[in-house]
C-alpha cells in the first residue's frame, strides 16, 4: 500500500479513536493530564526564552476542535503572563496566518474561533500544534486539509520549537508521511512522550 494510501487509513482509524474518547467522557480527564504536561514544556520554553532574548516570546496555540485537547485553559493563563504574547491562526484560502490573540473570537470555517485580523507579524519561538498521531519520523497526521503544512511551508524561518498534542497515542511505527509533513520536536499525549532527538525519535511511557 503507498504511503497517501497508508496515510489516509491511519487517519480514519485516528479519527475513530478520539471519537470514541469523546463519546465515553474520557476528555476532560485526559485535558487535564495533557494540560500538566503541555505547562511543563511551555514553562521550561519560556525560561530557556528569557535566559537568551530580552524581547516577549511568541507562542502559537489553536482554538480547539471538539476532537483537539482542550488548549483554552492554558491560553487563557499565559496570556495573563508578562513578556508572553500569544498567537492565533487566521484561515485564509488554502492555508492561515498567525495573528494576535484579542476578544472577541469570531466563528469562521469548520466552527474554528478566531481573533480579529492584525498587521502584526512577529517570528513564532514556539508553535503548540494539534495532531490525529503522528509516524516514526515525527511528523504529523492532521485531518488532511494541509493548512499546517502549506503555513511552516511558506514561514520564512525556522520556528524553533513544536509541540504535537493528542488526547491519545496515535502512532504508526513506520514512515507514511513525507518530507513537507511537520515534523515536530515533541509529541505529548496523556500517558506518552515522544522526543525528537537528531534524526532519531525515542518515546517515554508516563504512568501518571
Amino acid at each position: 500500500m503507498e504511503s497517501q494510501d497508508l496515510k489516509a487509513t491511519y487517519r480514519e482509524i485516528f479519527k475513530a479513536n478520539l471519537i470514541r474518547i469523546c463519546h465515553s467522557n474520557q476528555a476532560y480527564i485526559k485535558d487535564y493530564k495533557l494540560q500538566k504536561k503541555l505547562k511543563a514544556q511551555l514553562d521550561s520554553t519560556l525560561r530557556f526564552h528569557k535566559l537568551h532574548s530580552k524581547r516577549p516570546i511568541n507562542l502559537l496555540f489553536y482554538s480547539p476542535l471538539t476532537l483537539e485537547f482542550d488548549i483554552r485553559k492554558l491560553l487563557r493563563f499565559y496570556r495573563k503572563k508578562r513578556n508572553v504574547r500569544i498567537f492565533l491562526p487566521k484561515m485564509g484560502g488554502e492555508s492561515f496566518k498567525a495573528v494576535r490573540y484579542r476578544l472577541p473570537l469570531q466563528k469562521q470555517s469548520f466552527g474554528v474561533y478566531e481573533p480579529n485580523d492584525s498587521a502584526l507579524w512577529a517570528k513564532m519561538d514556539c508553535a503548540i500544534v494539534p495532531v490525529l498521531g503522528v509516524d516514526k519520523e515525527l511528523r504529523r497526521i492532521g485531518f488532511g486539509k494541509g493548512m499546517y503544512d502549506r503555513f511552516f511551508g511558506k514561514n520564512p524561518k525556522k520556528i524553533p520549537k513544536i509541540i504535537f498534542v493528542s488526547r491519545n497515542f496515535n502512532f504508526v511505527p513506520q514512515t507514511i508521511t513525507e518530507s513537507h509533513d511537520i515534523r515536530g520536536d515533541c509529541y505529548l499525549t496523556p500517558h506518552q512522550t515522544i522526543y525528537k532527538r537528531g534524526f532519531a525519535s525515542f518515546w517515554i511511557h508516563h504512568f501518571s
